[in-house]
């Protein structure tokens, strides 16, 4: 098993540590700023002596094999020991910096040098001071470190949702404030979270959710009834009625279903017009309430403006009125038991491990 450290130095230089880890041999060279000598090592392993051979520095210290094995687990590390040991300009300094005894510190620096084939510091009983090698090798390993710091925390706040992606699907139609304010305080606690809107049929919501293209669908419907996905009640609206305002119940505060009965109703084939024609057939169900229903590949904008020319009525949720329109007035239409709601739902794949979909969640109020 083969393992390459290589660390870039900031003018291009390069320092190169090639670690065979089968405890049978090392080579290693190495070049240091603008310098063209070249040093190369031949280390020889002796297994019966347990003991290191370098032709250049002759017989070096003695090491356990399983130690070297694990070198490719402590080189940030060792980078941590020698940048705390420039900084402070002492092993010892450096040790209690990190809270780390003084020989760890001046062994693994020894271990990190002997690897490299340089010396990063000149040792002297006042302190350690950088090589000119050691001083392009810190700036170098302060990088690495910072990069892999700034890894480590990407990491943590993508596993806790604080920075990915979340994909929400809803009805074209749909303006929702409660959804509006949800999105708003949700973009503004999860900053580093990219939410990608997209607008689709009810039958294309379930499809991307289904393939996981969508995290997350908000469609009119009851929980449960959604197969194969997971889906929690969101919020409900009440159902408005959409007149001319020269229509003879333009004057009521209330509508019921009852006054409705014969009324030509102008429905968009888009969702939630289905679910819509759906309520309008089971509140005027009587063979004696006849509604006309009109299916029409319009906009909810594009119905309305064909109420206010007297082409119908419709209906619409009370969460999705468009921006005020002249020859129209709205209406909450009632039962005999009140006013009639409908429920939006999210639905989602239960195998969907985004971490960003359960703080989307807990943004709703309960």
């Amino acid at each position: 098993m083969a393992h390459r450290l290589q660390l870039v130095i900031a003018d291009g230089s390069r320092l190169c540590a090639r670690m065979w880890l089968g405890c049978e041999a090392e080579k290693y060279s190495g070049v240091a700023g603008n310098s063209s000598h070249t040093m190369l090592c031949q280390r020889r392993y002796n297994k019966k002596q347990n003991i290191v051979h370098d032709p250049l520095w002759g017989i070096h210290e003695q090491f356990d094999c399983h130690t070297l094995t694990r070198n490719h687990e402590m080189d940030l590390r060792h980078l941590r020991y020698v940048v705390a040991a420039a900084r402070n300009g002492s092993f010892s300094a450096a040790g209690h910096e990190l809270n780390v005894g003084q020989p760890i510190i001046s062994k693994r620096i020894r271990e990190l040098e002997d690897e490299l084939g340089v010396f990063l510091f000149d040792r002297a009983t006042s302190g350690a001071r950088l090589t000119p090698t050691g001083e392009e090798f810190v700036v170098g390993a302060s990088r690495i470190i910072d990069a892999s710091e700034r890894l480590s925390e990407r990491a943590k706040a993508s596993g806790a949702g604080k920075i990915g992606r979340l994909a929400i699907g809803y009805y074209k139609s749909m303006a929702s404030r409660c959804f509006r304010l949800v999105l708003k305080t949700f973009r503004s606690n999860y900053p580093g979270v990219e939410v990608e809107l997209l607008e689709a049929s009810r039958a294309e919501l379930k499809a991307g959710v289904t393939s996981g293209n969508i995290d997350l669908a908000i469609i009119l419907g009851d929980t449960g009834r959604t197969q194969l996905l997971d889906s929690m009640s969101l919020w409900s609206a009440h159902i408005m009625v959409a007149i001319p305002t020269d229509h003879a119940l333009a004057e009521h505060s209330t509508i019921y279903w009852s006054e409705l009965t014969g009324e030509r109703f102008l429905v968009s084939r888009e969702d939630p017009g289905p679910d819509l024609r759906n309520v309008i057939i089971r509140h005027l169900a009587a063979p004696s309430d006849h509604p006309q229903i009109v299916m029409r590949q319009l906009s909810c904008e594009s119905i309305l403006a064909e109420v206010a020319s007297g082409q119908g009525i419709s209906l619409l949720c009370e969460d999705a009125q468009p921006e005020p329109s002249q020859g129209i007035v709205l209406r909450p239409v009632h039962d005999g038991n009140g006013g009639i709601r409908l429920g939006y739902i999210a639905c989602w794949r239960p195998d969907n491990a985004n971490p960003v979909l359960k703080n989307f969640f807990d943004t709703f109020p309960r």
